[in-house]
């Protein structure tokens, strides 16, 4: 952990207190700036040294802290929040997570949890201050099944960590029909199913159940089994979202096809969101819905924030680009070639397209759309010297 990180810690209890910054000072690149028993005392030390990390303990009900750390997560929206307690209850945890805690810490003490915790906060913190570069959350949606959202967030997370080398997430909320793994080849043993079901929603549990593809994006899936995520909830959704958007450079996120409390959350915590539409009235249609509610919802307040996609486009259509440009009242910010034969290919093989086929039209054009979304300095990809071999068909993403 070359990292410096700075940590005020306010805790009642002095044997706990004690232990706690005995943990801390045993990491590697972790500073001590202070700590006080007293929450007003703690919270004005935090003010005056503006620690990288605020720890506070959540005494009785916790009002009176989470509403002290809430408070000053406004005023120092770079500050690490970690929230030590031994109420690991639903509500307390949501309310955790809206006061804008990025981990809670269960008492008394684990030890293991919390090196870790710390670990994630300082690669994060490296990646910042290294990498200078910005991060995003892609979100890919159209509130009409069937246009290729699935196809085109999970060949645009691909693209993007093939050409800029950043650290991508893939995240599959589409949680009625999500088949992300399965376009990938993936057969996870655990998905989001299993982050909704724990005791808690933080970083380890999401990190828990992420699967590495071969392209080196990381992958949050939908379970086989639809009712391992009936009633999963729109704030839930929003802090596993939160959580990558924190942990990862670049999010990429396969949203549901409808506008709900779930998809609201998700646009939320989206800087970019991707609305797909294809050359027909049903589709140009839906698009038209969809732009009207971000209008009412001021998401095009923001210039660029959303931004239409056109998918299997093809000149032979009975309506232009032009004319969906004009319908909309929105000019296409990439167009997809209509290209069935390779992208059925790649579906059927579970292997992304911009890998299996990266020069077929719609290959190509989906690397230009990470291009646009992503500017790459030098691309690192390279044409590799003979074709790959084909694997054989998979039928329903089991190998």
């Amino acid at each position: 952990m070359s990292t410096e990180l700075s940590v005020v810690l306010v805790h009642r209890n002095d044997i706990e207190r004690t232990q706690l910054r005995s943990a801390l000072e045993s990491l590697p690149g972790v500073q001590i700036a202070g700590e006080r028993s007293d929450l007003r005392a703690g919270m004005a030390l935090a003010h005056q040294v503006e620690p990288s990390i605020l720890l506070l303990e959540l005494a009785g009900g916790g009002d009176e802290a989470l509403q002290a750390a809430s408070q000053y997560r406004l005023q120092h929206p770079d500050v690490v929040l970690f929230l030590s307690t031994d109420q690991f209850n639903p509500e307390t945890l949501v309310r955790a997570m809206h006061a804008g805690a990025q981990e809670v810490l269960r008492r008394p003490l684990d030890r293991e949890a919390l090196s870790a915790a710390v670990e994630r906060v300082a690669a994060f913190a490296a990646r910042k201050h290294g990498g200078g570069t910005s991060r995003s959350v892609i979100t890919v949606f159209s509130n009409k099944g069937g246009v290729g959202v699935s196809t085109l967030a999970t060949n645009l997370a691909v693209s993007i960590r093939r050409q800029s080398g950043r650290e991508v997430a893939l995240a599959d909320f589409d949680y009625q029909s999500g088949d992300v793994a399965s376009m990938l080849g993936l057969a996870p043993a655990r998905t989001i199913g299993d982050v909704l079901s724990a005791a808690r929603i933080d970083s380890a549990s999401v990190q828990d159940v992420m699967l590495k593809h071969a392209s080196g994006v990381s992958v949050l899936s939908q379970p086989e089994q639809i009712e391992r995520v009936d009633g999963v909830m729109g704030h839930q959704v929003g802090s596993v979202l939160e959580i990558l958007g924190a942990t990862y450079e670049v999010v990429v996120v396969d949203a549901p096809h409808l506008i709900n409390d779930i998809a609201l959350e998700i646009f939320d915590r989206s800087s970019i969101i991707l609305v797909v539409a294809e050359l027909s009235l049903p589709s140009v249609r839906a698009a038209r819905r969809s732009l009207d509610i971000f209008h009412k919802l001021n998401f095009m307040t923001m210039q660029d924030r959303v931004r239409l996609v056109l998918n299997r486009a093809s000149e032979h259509s009975a309506i232009s680009r032009a004319q969906i440009e004009e319908t909309l009242g929105m000019r296409v910010f990439c167009s997809i070639a209509n290209d069935y034969a390779a992208v059925s290919q790649a579906i059927n093989l579970g292997r992304p397209l911009c890998v299996d086929s990266p020069k077929s039209r719609a290959g190509r054009d989906l690397d230009g759309l990470a291009r646009e979304l992503i500017p790459v300095e030098n691309a690192t990809w390279q044409e590799e010297e003979a074709a790959p071999r084909r694997p054989r068909l998979r039928l329903f993403g089991k190998g």
